[in-house]
Order: C-alpha cells, then structure tokens, then sequence
C-alpha cells in the first residue's frame, strides 16, 4: 500500500491538477521538521561514506558505468541509493504519499530512492525526460519523480528547472521528429525549441527558482526537466523517490557491480 498519511485537502487538490495540468508541483516547507532533519543526517551520512570509498577508483558516467550502490550521472552530478527504512520510514508514512495513490493508484510501485548530489561547479543537465511516452495519444501520467529539498537550495546552487506543460509535447509516437533515446540519455540536440520545430507554437518556458528547505517536488516523468549548473561552493543534494503505475518499471541502476566488491 503506498498511502496511509494524511494531506490537506486543499493542498492535496491542487497538486494533483498542478500535475495533470502543469506536470509538476511544488510544495513549499511540505516536510516534516523532524523527517526532514533525519533525512538530511542520514542521507548525508550515507553519500559521505560511499565517496570516501569511491575514492582513487575509476568511474564512468551512467548507471552502466558505475556500481550498484552508487553512479555519476552526468560530471559531477552523483546518484547514491538509499530506501525510505533507510532513512527511517515506512513509504506509506511519507506525505506526499496521497498524491501518488491518487495519480497513479493504490497499487502504484516504488522503483527506486536515493540521494542526487552536486558539485560546486557541476554544469548543467541537458534537457531530458525520464521515461517515454506509452501511446501516440496523450495518457494519465504512468510514473513521477519526488525530489525532497533536505535543505535551502539557492539559485546559484542549481536547482532542478522544468518546463510546464512540455508532458504533452514530448511524445515521440506522435511526433516523429523527436528521439526517444535523445530526450531520455541527454542529447545535445534535445532542446525545448525542438519540442515545436516545425510549428507555429511558442518556445515552452523554463522554470527555475529557489526552493527552501523542507519543499517537495513532484513531476510527471514525461516532462523536460534538468539538474541546473552549480555555481556555489556548496554540494547540492536532494533525495528522491521514483514511482510507477503497477507493471511499468523504471530501471534506475543499471548493473550488478557493488562498490565493496571493487575495494
């Protein structure tokens, strides 16, 4: 069961159709005090650990080229595993948990959770989705992304930009212009004015703005998104949690190779 916690009826509303409608939301100081400085020991503790381990080891980008416990996305963007027990809850106990049942069922599925972590002068992501369209015609949502801000997250520092609405224009079935594995593997290529080549419509707008701590944010899967630069001093990093419909499966890490094994 995903969902035992409550949510405020008027909040729980309004990100549901923010997700339908915009392909994400953004719940400001939504966490817990206590869970979110739990979190923040815990993750931070668990990313410490692994890359004291990393250290003077030879890792690639991507999932392929890391191990099972921990992989570099993209340069100097980290990816660490971590469960909700974990850090110290069950998943139907987590907030947000409401709003997932609702978008995807109650028979939704966690793929995976773990700890995105930046480097001071880590530059920005491509634009890019995270799974793909299912249909030529647009469907209900079929997986989300919850990113979870332990702490403040400036500007400067790069938080995740979104562009609204692009949900509806990403879909490589309908669009044959489009590539799938370009959108999902960060292409050069892939670019929010190649979401309308060819049209009359407006370049999508991108979003970016600070996030205090204690904010969560969640989006539809299909929606252009990317990690922005850092250009503080300062590591980022956000934990978050990746759900699905029953029967469809994100593959987050994608080999069998454990970081203790390579020690």
């Amino acid at each position: 069961m995903i969902a035992q916690s409550t949510i405020d009826p008027t909040v729980f509303k309004d990100a549901v159709e923010s997700m339908t409608n915009e392909g994400f939301v953004i719940l400001e100081n939504f966490l817990p005090e206590e869970m979110r400085k739990q979190m923040l020991e815990i993750s931070s503790e668990t990313l410490s650990s692994l890359l004291k381990i990393l250290e003077g080891k030879e890792i690639g980008i991507g999932a392929k080229n890391g191990f099972i416990e921990i992989c570099q996305r993209s340069e100097g963007r980290w990816d660490a595993q971590i469960t909700p027990e974990e850090l110290g809850f069950q998943l139907s106990e987590l907030p947000w948990a409401p709003v997932i049942a609702q978008l995807l069922g109650d028979d939704a599925q966690m793929d995976g959770s773990g700890i995105i972590s930046s480097a001071p002068n880590t530059p920005a992501q491509e634009w890019h989705i995270d799974s793909e369209h299912k249909s030529a015609e647009h469907l209900p949502v079929h997986a989300i992304n919850v990113l979870l801000a332990l702490e403040d997250i400036p500007v400067e520092m790069g938080p995740t930009g979104f562009s609204p609405k692009t949900h509806f224009l990403s879909n490589h079935l309908s669009k044959t212009k489009l590539k799938s594995e370009e959108m999902v593997y960060q292409h050069s290529g892939t670019t929010l004015e190649s979401l309308v080549e060819g049209t009359e419509s407006p370049v999508p707008e991108a979003v970016t703005r600070a996030i205090p701590a204690g904010s969560v944010i969640m989006f539809d899967d299909r929606l252009f998104h990317r990690g922005n630069a850092n250009k503080s001093e300062k590591d980022r990093h956000v934990v978050y949690f990746g759900y699905s419909k029953k029967g469809h499966n994100n593959i987050y890490f994608d080999t069998e190779e454990s970081i203790y094994e390579a020690a």
